[in-house]
């Protein structure tokens, strides 16, 4: 993990204390093995780090257990395993959800960021289902530049039409 890394976890655990996230629960390295082992893959380091350090489902993250759900965002191991399950068996769709692609937040009315586990930087997409379901427009070359542009607001000033629109 790198300076910069480092730093940005830092003011992640600064804000949550600052904004009161009391009800954020840290994941014991069981309950985050449980939950890759359910993905079939392992989670970026610096999420991990989040969910172990920081708390399940601070600042909007998606949480990864059903525990920490709070009915606005569907719990990541769960809508992923979905997700995949109806592309799996929908063989009449062209495109289906893509492997290790994880919903990472939720902005509502089926707007969602999600983090690429594939890529090296773990990019981060949108993927905006009243646009096309099938489509997705970068958000953020890494997860970490993510979470800065997140703790900073400027995600919230995304534009759909001007992104650059990458394939899966």
């Amino acid at each position: 993990m790198d300076e910069d890394e480092e730093s940005l976890l830092m003011r992640m655990k600064e804000l949550a204390l600052k904004r009161g996230y009391s009800w954020v629960k840290c994941l014991s390295e069981e309950e985050l093995a449980q939950a890759e082992a359910l993905l079939g893959f392992p989670l970026p380091l610096l999420l991990k780090r989040i969910y172990l350090e920081v708390g399940e489902g601070a600042f909007g993250l998606s949480p990864l257990s059903q525990e920490q759900w709070t009915g606005l965002e569907m719990p990541l191991v769960e809508s992923y395993i979905g997700l995949r399950s109806e592309s799996e068996e929908d063989e009449k769709r062209e495109c289906s959800w893509p492997e290790k692609l994880l919903i990472l937040y939720d902005w509502g009315c089926n707007i969602y960021s999600c983090v690429d586990c594939a890529s090296p930087g773990q990019r981060v997409v949108r993927n905006d289902n009243n646009r096309d379901p099938d489509a997705y427009a970068l958000e953020a070359p890494s997860l970490q530049q993510w979470l800065q542009a997140l703790l900073d607001g400027v995600l919230l000033h995304f534009d759909w039409d001007t992104a650059e629109k990458v394939p899966f």
